[in-house]
């Protein structure tokens, strides 16, 4: 994760890392995943501002998509097989392609990593419950998937367990 004043200043060394190494390397957007809630939006380096940096040392090329929910924009090296990708959830939310859920390390579904609200698989694995069932729940939680996670506006609401807690 790159963040403001803690770690941007690597940004091109750690992309030439790869680029001379021949290696795919993503650049994560700061996102408000801490239980210690010390997230602030001044402290998120923006994507257009990480590729607007990149550009300036690299020559680079796009990358398309091999799958259309993928959270990463990818760009190649010119010269080399390396490449670097941005994962912008904060500048560039990617929501309305998103089909990703999350099972917690305790046996629950969040529909968003930013979710609020989790749904319990494991007592219905432990009841017992038939493939088939399962199937059907699982359906109608997917249903539920919130449009978008809302960080950086003023209704965000954070997530009671942070990425440690949950098992990511």
């Amino acid at each position: 994760m790159i963040i403001r004043g803690l770690n941007d200043h690597e940004i091109e060394g750690l992309a030439n890392f790869a680029r001379e190494r021949s290696l795919s390397l993503r650049f994560i957007e700061f996102m408000p995943l801490d239980s210690a809630r010390a997230w602030l939006k001044e402290m998120v380096v923006p994507g257009r501002e990480l590729l607007e940096r990149l550009q300036a040392r690299f020559e680079l090329t796009p990358v398309p998509p091999e799958n259309p929910s993928s959270t990463s924009r990818r760009w190649a090296f010119a010269d080399s097989r390396g490449e670097v990708g941005i994962i912008a959830p904060v500048s560039e939310p990617f929501c309305g392609h998103c089909n990703r859920v999350r099972l917690t390390a305790d046996g629950k579904i969040r529909t968003c990593l930013f979710s609020v609200a989790e749904h319990d698989l494991r007592s219905r694995l432990r009841a017992g419950a038939s493939n088939d069932d399962l199937a059907t729940w699982l359906r109608d939680v997917v249903w539920q998937k919130e449009a978008r996670h809302h960080i950086g506006e003023a209704d965000f609401v954070p997530a009671s367990r942070s990425m440690s807690c949950i098992g990511g």
